[in-house]
């Protein structure tokens, strides 16, 4: 073996590392990242709860139903997620809104007319047929969801004209419903309407949408 082959093969057994020795990878990442990952990730949830917050603020709402004036389609004390948002008003639609009079809380009714409308009831015994007349003509409700028992509470009128910028509303349970029947109620501005009920949360055994 030459002298220079010999030099070559020593300068390179010097550079190995020893065969016990082990060596450890270089971690690429700077000392800080797994800080800053942390950070990122409170960031990500404080922005999500105020999305929710201001969403919940302008958007929707929680409500809870007090009373059993809705049955059978709403019961007391369950959980509505309520949304005024791009809404307008029509017959059919469960709302609640904020009334001012007597009862100076958030109320929850179904929609029957809108303004311009006339409203015609007919009582029987067992029943009551609600006849609503607009420009188009005259339409008997069918009302499948409605809760008919015993007699009503008030002695009500049997024609209303319903006026503008208002709405019409009475509950399901049409024998125990204080509503636009009634003067401590009456006629609802539209400008109190807080919004069309979308949800119910709770019960969870009840929920999912409401109609």
């Amino acid at each position: 073996m030459s002298e220079l082959n010999k030099n070559e093969q020593e300068a390179f057994h010097e550079e190995l590392p020893p065969s016990d020795t082990v060596v450890e990878p270089t971690d690429p990442r700077p000392k800080n990242f797994f800080l800053k990952e942390a950070l990122d990730y409170i960031e990500i949830f404080v922005f999500a709860v105020c999305f929710v917050i201001v969403l919940f603020s302008f958007a929707f709402r929680l409500c809870t139903v007090n009373g059993g004036s809705m049955e059978n389609t709403l019961y007391g004390n369950e959980t509505l997620i309520v949304s005024d948002l791009f809404y307008t008003p029509k017959s059919g639609d469960i709302i609640v809104f904020h009334q001012t009079g007597a009862l100076n809380e958030p109320v929850v009714k179904r929609v029957i007319a809108t303004e311009g409308e006339t409203v015609q009831l007919s009582y029987t015994a067992t029943s009551m047929k609600v006849t609503v007349t607009d420009e188009n003509g005259t339409e008997v409700l069918t009302e499948e969801y409605i809760k008919y028992e015993g007699y009503p509470l008030y002695s009500y009128p049997q024609s209303y004209v319903v006026p503008e910028g208002h709405l019409f509303v009475m509950g399901d349970n049409r024998n125990a419903s204080k509503d636009s029947r009634h003067p401590d109620i009456g006629f609802v501005d539209s400008r109190r309407v807080l919004g069309r009920v979308l949800l119910r949360t709770t019960p969870l055994s009840r929920f999912g949408a409401v109609e």
